[in-house]
């Protein structure tokens, strides 16, 4: 998996820009306009290529299977104020996509043709039409933006988060394994119990630590290669589709087309004024912080069961405040400095995932360095308790565990 997670990563950046590209290429769509309003117009509206016929509705259809075209529009003489009648005809089901772009292209003809004929000039109505837009600096004069900050801020969370469940599993069946083997009497013999579990505990995350270098590096690496072999012949292919596309649309919505481009730059142009390297740092310390703290009470979890379904019971609340966590993440977003994104921040069962989503935004350095502190005194309350639990539980075979049980190993003398 270490090397065949980045090529899925890759494939799952790479491939839908590649199936995007072709989504809509050479679909056709034939037209019969008995109203005779929308003949030559539809295309400006639209990425579809629309072929316009002079016969019968019942030739046409009789026509299409033998034309591989991909659908028969037909537009009976309509009363503008309220249209029906319309009907798009396929010999198999046409894709949800071509179905609204030919809704989109024929409400946007109808709706001009309206405005002619009362009196509205379009070229009017698109200049009084106005779109403002914020540029959004710090104090120091640099771009920064709130949507960017979101994007870094919900990519680390997860991370940490998918980290986090993935090697603290890990931990757990490791303790499970070697409980069920009757291995872990032998080591017990050589080493404490907490020792053993620190160990294993450690060497996970070192693992981890060197998996998770290896994806982010092999995804980077394999994702700008396969960018460089498609970079010519794609740059070209995109260029050539787009100029396609664009060259009938009318000036509003060409207009419209620059602004999402546009607004798409600015988003990659505040992204670059996220304070990386602060963004790393605070990623890898949450990230080891994070992951020794559950995977300690993993640990604990795999010591108290003998499978790893009788696990399921203890797995669920302590994995609780994770999951909390991120499912607050979209009030963090929207209130980075409030007093939920605060204490979530504070506590360390919840700041690993609820201080990364705030950092982008930018924190003062006392509240992340007493988070650190906070998870640091956490994970070494945590570990003591749990400590005391994998003690008593390594050792316990073939009895049903519950909470009850697990607060009396807490204060057993062994």
């Amino acid at each position: 998996m270490t090397l065949i997670a980045p090529l899925l990563f890759a494939g799952l950046l790479v491939g839908p820009v590649l199936l995007n590209q072709n989504v809509n290429k050479g679909k056709t769509i034939e037209v019969i306009d008995e109203s005779g309003l929308y003949k030559g117009k539809l295309e400006k509206h639209s990425s579809l290529k629309f072929i316009y016929l002079n016969e019968s509705l019942e030739a046409a259809k009789k026509k299409l299977p033998k034309t591989k075209h991909e659908a028969l529009l037909y537009i009976p003489k309509v009363n503008l104020d309220k249209p029906s009648g319309m009907k798009l005809f396929a010999e198999k089901r046409v894709s949800v996509e071509v179905e609204r772009n030919v809704e989109k292209a024929i409400s946007k003809v109808t709706e001009n043709i309206k405005l002619l004929k009362s009196g509205i000039d379009k070229k009017v109505l698109s200049e009084i039409k106005t779109d403002i837009s914020v540029d959004t600096q710090n104090l120091k004069g640099e771009e920064s933006s709130g949507r960017a900050a979101m994007i870094i801020g919900y990519v680390s969370a997860f991370l940490i988060y998918f980290a986090i469940f993935l090697y603290g599993v890990q931990v757990m069946r490791g303790v499970i394994e070697e409980k069920v083997n009757r291995i872990i009497e032998v080591m017990i013999s050589s080493v404490k119990p907490f020792q053993l579990m620190m160990g294993k505990i450690i060497g996970v995350a070192l693992v981890g630590i060197t998996q998770f270098i290896l994806w982010i590096g092999l995804s980077v690496a394999i994702t700008f290669a396969a960018g460089k072999l498609m970079g010519g012949n794609n740059a070209k292919v995109s260029q050539e589709a787009t100029t396609s596309i664009t060259k009938n649309m009318d000036a509003e919505t060409q207009a419209m087309m620059k602004e999402e481009l546009a607004g798409g730059n600015k988003i990659f142009r505040a992204i670059n004024s996220i304070p990386v390297t602060t963004t790393i740092i605070s990623f890898l310390l949450y990230f080891i912080g994070g992951y020794l703290l559950y995977s300690a009470l993993f640990a604990a979890v795999g010591s108290a069961a003998d499978t790893e379904t009788d696990t399921q019971q203890f797995v669920l609340p302590i994995s609780m405040p994770l999951v909390f966590a991120m499912v607050a993440a979209s009030a963090i977003v929207r209130d980075p400095n409030g007093p939920l994104a605060f204490w979530m921040s504070m506590i360390p069962l919840t700041s690993p995932i609820a201080m990364m989503i705030r950092i982008p935004y930018g924190v003062a350095t006392w509240e992340i360095i007493l988070s650190l502190v906070l998870l640091v005194g956490g994970f070494i309350a945590i570990t003591w308790l749990a400590g005391r639990i994998y003690r008593v539980g390594v050792l316990m075979y073939g009895k049903k565990v519950n909470f009850k049980e697990i607060a009396k190993w807490l204060f057993y003398k062994v």
